[in-house]
């Protein structure tokens, strides 16, 4: 799947992104739950990397 963002919206984005991971990582590490801890490592993961590529203007 593609999606085209022009610049406004890739900056959206990527302050969206800045503001939430920091809150995702927060609430990953402070559950209990293994399998909630894994579910929410992937979506860091995923979404550190949707960043990575929208800050090096992959998108």
């Amino acid at each position: 799947m593609s999606i085209e963002l022009n610049a406004k919206e890739a900056a959206a984005l990527v302050a969206a992104l800045e503001s939430y991971l920091p809150d995702l990582t927060t609430e990953r590490v402070g559950t209990d739950n293994r399998e909630w801890h894994a579910e929410l490592r992937e979506q860091e993961t995923i979404l550190g990397d949707i960043l990575n590529r929208l800050k090096a203007g992959k998108f």
